[in-house]
């Protein structure tokens, strides 16, 4: 079993199961995640091929206007026909045509599939009816559609699909991911190796961090599980929070950089600043530590360049990785000596 659902079996721990862990060789499933989140939130059970078309290209269409890789084979009909309606080439009907003859061929059978096997849970089954084909949304499709998790979901998605197509289009899985603290972003820098520009380089923004992040703490405090946002400007919003405070670094007696990916935790305001107990420039305790390796482990369970990145700072084994944390908490404990913890634990953590 994929451990992220290892004693969770809910709709949402489930259905992100599929577009953080499922293995992919086209950008399919995400548009398809979120064309499943908008349909549950209507009142139709049933629908055809030909009305799913329309939700399912404009979300595709949303990504090949930004000119990025979708698909790693190297022809797709269904990829050329967007293409070609980007381009002001064939009409929307003729894009929906293609969009129900091919457009779901990799896709409706598939969706379900994770590593570890098929899900317990089915969000909507292939149907026929009065000679239409198209799939029945299930009751668990629609009671996701109704969870305070829903514009998480949404925002995960993208955040995901953000780094899946730019490990595609630039071909490399290995390049390094930085991340932006002023913005609260991840982004790569891509040299430039013309003449022209010799010894230049490219900045590459990828997605706002806090979009990748939350889906592997299933949209919950890192510290204290309570429920999180990842909208702006909520009651709820979450802070990007460094787990071994940027303080030890800038005391100068620990030669690391704490500003990458597997240091980033997302909190609430409570826990990161609250003036009742917050962690502010804190040492968390050693058993937090062990919550920062999992998520780790999560996030290296699901193949984009956060999971290279994460590699290539911390170990290649997870045992390596286990004492890389090890080693960096026990000379950050030397020049912090306090710990701090959570006041409460709420429900079900991850």
């Amino acid at each position: 079993m994929n451990p992220f659902l290892y004693k969770d079996k809910t709709i949402e721990s489930q259905f992100r199961a599929v577009y953080l862990f499922g293995r992919n060789v086209a950008t399919y499933k995400f548009a398809f995640a979120k064309t499943i989140l908008e349909l549950g939130g209507g009142v139709n059970s049933f629908v055809s091929l030909a009305d799913l078309s329309p939700v399912y290209a404009k979300y595709m269409l949303e990504h090949i206007d930004d000119n990025k890789r979708q698909i790693l084979n190297p022809t797709s009909k269904f990829i050329s026909a967007l293409e070609l309606f980007n381009n002001s080439q064939i009409t929307w009907d003729q894009l929906l045509d293609v969009t129900q003859k091919v457009g779901f061929r990799h896709v409706i059978d598939a969706f379900h599939n994770i590593p570890e096997g098929e899900l317990s849970t089915s969000f909507y089954e292939k149907a026929v009816i009065d000679g239409k084909p198209g799939i029945t949304l299930t009751d668990d499709a629609f009671q996701l559609s109704q969870s305070l998790h829903k514009n998480n979901l949404f925002g995960e998605i993208e955040g995901r699909w953000n780094l899946v197509e730019n490990v595609w289009t630039e071909r490399n899985s290995r390049f390094k991911v930085d991340y932006d603290a002023d913005l609260e972003s991840f982004f790569f820098i891509r040299p430039i190796t013309s003449k022209q520009f010799l010894h230049s380089h490219e900045r590459i923004n990828l997605t706002p961090v806090r979009k990748p992040l939350n889906g592997y703490q299933k949209g919950k405090c890192f510290y204290c599980f309570n429920r999180i946002s990842i909208e702006s400007n909520q009651l709820d919003t979450c802070d990007v929070d460094h787990f071994i405070p940027l303080s030890i670094q800038h005391d100068g007696r620990l030669s690391l950089n704490l500003n990458e990916a597997w240091n980033l935790v997302l909190s609430c305001k409570d826990c990161n600043r609250g003036e009742d107990g917050g962690k502010f420039a804190q040492l968390p305790t050693k058993t937090l530590l062990e919550r920062l390796h999992k998520r780790n482990e999560y996030l290296i369970k699901s193949e984009h360049p956060l999971q290279q990145t994460i590699i290539q700072y911390t170990g290649r084994s997870p045992q390596e990785r286990r004492r890389f944390l090890d080693t960096i908490y026990s000379a950050a404990k030397s020049i912090n000596p306090n710990s701090w913890a959570p006041r409460y634990e709420y429900d079900v953590g991850f």
